[in-house]
């Protein structure tokens, strides 16, 4: 018996997921000594973009992108700006974030996508 092959739609985005490296922990710590490492990894924020032609088109994308990025990943944790590091260059980006580009986002589901 041959087994159905599961399609599911694919949607006209790219994720990039944005996980917290050492840096970003340390500041974290610094503002609040008993915060858990392993809360702050548990989970990613993932930032739907436009659909390009590579992986390497949307880091050249996030590269000119970032800076709104940044920012909603230090307001999740603390809305004081003045605890933010006032240097927030691409190259400090990638020093306190990985990035994941994921160029096939497949949607699994039957309901609507709807934005809050």
């Amino acid at each position: 018996m041959e087994k159905i092959p599961v399609l599911f739609e694919a949607i006209n985005r790219i994720g990039v997921v944005v996980k917290p490296r050492k840096p970003f922990i340390d500041w974290l710590n610094y503002l609040y000594e008993d915060k858990d490492e392993a809360m702050v990894s548990e989970d990613n924020n993932i930032y739907l973009i436009r659909e390009m032609d590579s992986n390497e088109e949307a880091m050249e994308w996030l590269k000119d992108n970032f800076e709104p990025i940044f920012d909603n990943e230090l307001l999740d944790w603390n809305t004081d700006e003045n605890t933010w590091p006032q240097n927030r260059t691409w190259q400090v980006f990638r020093q306190w974030f990985d990035v994941e580009i994921c160029s096939m986002l497949l949607d699994m589901e039957d309901d609507v996508i709807e934005k809050d």
